[in-house]
């Protein structure tokens, strides 16, 4: 199994990168932070037609993670708690637990 992750440092910026990328190294499980997207303006559509289904949890401008994988994506939650600041994307993808997440000063 290739697991990859990816601090994008703005997903809506990096796209284009982000595709391109997948197409050559396609991992199985693709783990993004620091989106800065809100769940409703997340492109789902590209991952999509990558073969990837697609968790994401941001409240937008800042934050961010989202959780891909070609094995389909099992909600497991969005975030860990009330104060998460939509760092974290809990769910399971390729038969495995994952949560990308950005914890400063952690």
């Amino acid at each position: 199994m290739r697991i990859a992750t990816w601090n994008v440092n703005s997903l809506k910026a990096r796209l284009e990168k982000v595709e391109w990328w997948l197409e050559r190294a396609t991992p199985d499980v693709l783990l993004l932070q620091e989106t800065k997207l809100s769940d409703e303006l997340t492109p789902v559509l590209p991952f999509s037609m990558a073969g990837y289904e697609l968790l994401h949890h941001g409240e937008g401008r800042w934050n961010g993670a989202a959780h891909g994988s070609r094995g389909g994506v099992a909600h497991g939650g969005r975030g860990r708690g009330e104060r998460d600041g939509g760092r974290a994307a809990e769910g399971r993808g390729a038969g495995a637990a994952m949560c990308p997440s950005n914890r400063p000063g952690a």
